[in-house]
């Protein structure tokens, strides 16, 4: 007996050790990856399972769908090829509803200029297999390619997008009892804003709009508002929430608790690996957005699924092509992202990212600001870097001196870019993700 209950006592010491080692580790895990590359595409969950419909591979259009399982631990089984659309379609969002996955609008053909409003359905098997997707009667009112897309339990809401024009405009279906959609009708509110590639959640019975492409000066926007769902199932009139601090657009969105994630996208030319997290007060209002765990690879037009305390970014589009990578993490009481893991895993993940900064060079610019030039969404500036070398920047708006010296990011080039805000058509100019000064 004695001998029992000290086995017993070690045991519980080893495990306590063992406990005492796990630390949080802010980075990502990879993931099972996709049977082939993806941006643009529609990502939806029902119970365990991931679906991930249509997109882009970089060259063409997709009709293919797959998924994938999602483990005890987080990780994700073998992506798994699911039934085929009737109509290749990208730039499109899903839904679950009620035991279906619907795909709504989108584009096809060469550079997406086939604007599409039509509605695709397939039944959510037991198996986690998709029935044969059917063609909706009812079709949008407006076409709409990048449109955004939330489910209530008596209706599906189509958010902004590309109709030939930006829009500011939200319209509605309801679901019926078998499944299908009504006839769509547009909501009396409108948006503060249009909408483009941008972001919507919807929390409790709220829709948050987040972010999107400002057309006429090829930048993110940081405006982010929402919108509270009245009794009528009709959206109330929009308001503004806290800004972002970075303007994104081909972001995604997630939610966990009581807090909001803004993540990756392009801030102009440059894609983003950058994260913003806001909490939701009681009323539905948005505190401050704050940084927290990066990506680590920038991307665009990617999906993000939030599932339990697991979060998911699946494929998009890079600088240097299209993806088919999955990473994973989880979140912690604060809101932030990563996962608990070993000493050993910490300083592993930390020598990763030590060999990525020295890879990517964490500021490997600088110079003395010979002029600076400020516009609503970037701050212009005439670099003479060391080498006597000549460049302009353009990074996120800051106040800059003339002879001020500082320092940069990579970025992406231009060549031969206009401003349609200055009128003004640049030799070259360097978009950059940061500019510090130096003092």
């Amino acid at each position: 007996m004695i001998k029992s209950l000290i086995a017993i006592a070690i045991l519980f010491l080893l495990s306590a050790c063992t406990l005492q080692k796990q630390v949080w580790i802010s980075d990502w895990k990879q993931a099972a990856p996709l049977t082939i590359q993806r941006a643009g595409a529609a990502a939806v969950i029902d119970d365990d399972v991931i679906y991930l419909i249509g997109g882009v591979d970089g060259k063409d259009f997709l009709a293919t769908t797959e998924y994938a399982r999602i483990r005890p631990d987080g990780s994700l089984g073998p992506w798994k090829e699911g039934s085929r659309l009737n109509e290749a379609r990208g730039f499109t969002d899903a839904v679950v509803h009620n035991g279906y996955l619907y795909v709504v609008g989108g584009g096809n053909g060469p550079f997406g200029h086939n604007l599409l409003r039509s509605v695709e359905r397939a039944k959510l098997q037991a198996d986690g297999t998709l029935g044969p997707w059917l063609k909706e009667k009812n079709e949008m009112m407006v076409t709409r390619r990048c449109t955004k897309l939330v489910a209530t339990d008596k209706a599906l809401y189509s958010f902004g997008g590309f109709g030939g024009v930006l829009l500011d405009t939200v319209e509605s279906a309801q679901f019926q009892k078998d499944g299908s959609l009504g006839e769509w009708k547009l909501e009396p509110e409108v948006m503060t804003m249009q909408r483009y590639v941008n972001g919507v959640k919807k929390l409790g019975n709220n829709a948050y709009v987040i972010g999107g492409h400002d057309q006429s000066k090829g930048v993110g926007v940081t405006s982010v508002e929402w919108s509270r769902f009245g009794d009528n199932g009709n959206l109330q009139k929009w308001q503004a929430a806290s800004p972002l601090q970075t303007g994104r657009y081909g972001l995604s969105t997630a939610e966990y608790g009581d807090y909001i994630y803004a993540m990756g996208g392009l801030s102009g030319a440059e894609y983003l690996d950058s994260i913003e997290k806001s909490k939701i007060g009681p009323n539905g209002a948005l505190g401050p957005w704050q940084p927290t765990t990066r990506m680590g690879e920038a991307r665009a037009n990617f999906n993000t699924i939030d599932y339990k305390n697991w979060i998911y970014i699946i494929g998009g589009a890079t600088p240097n092509g299209y993806l088919n990578s999955v990473a994973y993490a989880t979140l912690n009481n604060t809101g932030d992202i990563g996962y608990w893991g070993t000493a050993a895993e910490a300083e592993a993940a930390k020598t990763k990212a030590a060999a990525l900064k020295v890879q990517d060079g964490e500021f490997p610019n600088e110079g003395v600001a010979k002029e600076v030039i400020q516009t609503s969404g970037y701050t212009y500036i005439r670099v003479q870097k060391d080498n006597q070398s000549i460049e302009w920047i353009a990074g996120p708006r800051m106040t800059v001196n003339v002879n001020a010296r500082v320092r940069y990011t990579k970025g992406v080039y231009m060549s031969n870019f206009h401003s349609k805000e200055l009128k003004r058509t640049f030799t070259g100019v360097l978009f950059v993700g940061q500019v510090q000064k130096v003092e």
